[in-house]
């Protein structure tokens, strides 16, 4: 039982095999170990690895220790398909197995061999040494029993390091996603004259699907007059990485976009556009909700067009107009679709607010949605503020749910118009 105790701590010794031998010498007394694998080799193929003695014994780690390499010479012979057969320890001898007892093996002439039982397979042998040549049957199962013991452990201590390893690049490459996925949202502080601003992002977990920007677009105007800008914000189905990528691709596009005509009138041209080029040659199997719109403050008119995302909300005061004139599907259904675009005239001080649907569809511990109902009364309470809007509906989500972990990304976004 002190041996088994000992085996549990095999995986934490800087060399496995050495500590294996250690224990092993204990029952035979001084001896000689190596390894005979076929793990991912052909029928009839072996591989003679981690050979050690006294006076060598080189250092493995687990995945070494377990697994064929490429540095080593592999064999042919017959015998190991019989081997895979056999589950209990034998003695194997010079005269019946000469295929084996080749390079570092050949100045021996009898080997115990202990068949290693590995997720239901046999495909690894510790081939013991002994040079008393005194094997006993009870000495050959204890044998067996420590090597396995210990084998089993080594491919825990394997399988724990390669998961460690696959989780911490999973991470890196996910805080990465999500450190290029903030590079394409608008730039803290951004400044649209005749507009103020607030918006708040946060994604599901390290990389989402949520979409937001906004940008002017007069470049004729001087910092002294309002501004014609336009503004998008979007929902990739799904959630992480996957959805990043797709969010990512929509930016592309929206960047490539280039009125061809007058007769073009974004917003609605411009959903047009980004759908016939979210459409690859294979079906993505995603497909994208949208909210895009324009303002003009020459003509006080805010132009919006909506692609299956849930309706935003002007704020006016304590009075809330709802934008739900439009109920066009999303982008990436049909690739033909086109959009229409809807106008509503604004007033100074009047507030847009746009958001993604996890706003309507986070559940309070009762699993009761949040709703159009409760977002519509926050909006309304809300001081006559952007940037009270927005904090105002956040709160109320986390208040709502009881937690601060909302089951997907959050995007929200209010703009108060100056003139």
């Amino acid at each position: 039982m002190s041996q088994l105790i000992k085996l549990r701590q095999v995986d934490k010794h800087a060399n496995a095999i050495a500590f294996l031998k250690s224990i092993l010498n204990s029952e035979l007394g001084e001896c000689s170990l190596a390894m005979v694998n076929c793990l991912k080799l052909d029928k009839n193929y072996f591989q003679i690895s981690n050979y050690c003695h006294d006076d060598y014994c080189p250092i493995y780690n687990a995945v070494e220790f377990l697994n064929p390499t490429n540095e080593l010479r592999i064999y042919q012979g017959h015998f190991i398909e019989e081997w895979k057969k056999e589950s209990a320890p034998f003695v194997i001898g010079k005269s019946e197995c000469s295929a084996l007892f080749q390079d570092k093996l050949a100045k021996h002439h009898h080997i115990i061999v202990l068949p290693i039982l590995l997720d239901l397979n046999i495909e690894r042998w510790i081939l013991v040494i002994d040079q008393s040549n005194d094997f006993q049957s009870s000495t050959l199962d204890k044998l067996s029993l420590l090597a396995n013991f210990a084998l089993v452990d080594l491919a825990r201590a394997a399988e724990k390091k390669e998961l460690e390893e696959v989780t911490n690049w999973r991470k890196q490459e996910l805080k990465e996603i999500s450190r290029l996925q903030h590079l394409l949202l608008p730039e803290a502080g951004t400044k649209i004259p005749g507009i103020e601003l607030a918006f708040k992002y946060q994604v599901y977990k390290e990389a989402g699907g949520d979409y937001f920007d906004i940008a002017s677009l007069s470049d004729d105007k001087d910092k002294t007059e309002p501004h014609f800008f336009g503004a998008i914000i979007a929902d990739v189905t799904g959630h992480g990485p996957s959805a990043a990528v797709e969010a990512a691709m929509l930016d592309a596009i929206l960047r490539t976009y280039k009125p061809q005509d007058e007769d073009e009138e974004p917003p609605a041209a411009v959903l047009d556009y980004v759908n016939k080029h979210f459409f690859t040659r294979k079906n993505r199997g995603k497909f994208i909700t949208v909210i895009a719109f324009t303002y003009d403050p020459d003509l006080r008119r805010l132009r919006y067009a909506c692609a299956g995302h849930p309706h935003g909300y002007i704020k006016r005061g304590k009075e809330l107009i709802r934008l739900d004139q439009a109920e066009d599907i999303p982008i990436g259904v049909l690739k033909e679709y086109q959009w229409t675009n809807y106008d509503i005239q604004l007033e100074p001080h009047d507030i847009i607010f746009v958001y993604t649907d996890v706003v309507l569809e986070t559940r309070s511990p009762d699993k009761e949605e949040f709703g159009f109902d409760r977002l519509e009364k926050v909006i309304q309470d809300a001081d006559k503020c952007p940037h009270c809007v927005v904090d105002d509906v956040a709160d109320a989500l986390t208040l709502f749910a009881e937690t601060d972990v909302l089951l997907d990304d959050l995007t929200l976004c209010a703009i108060e118009i100056f003139s």
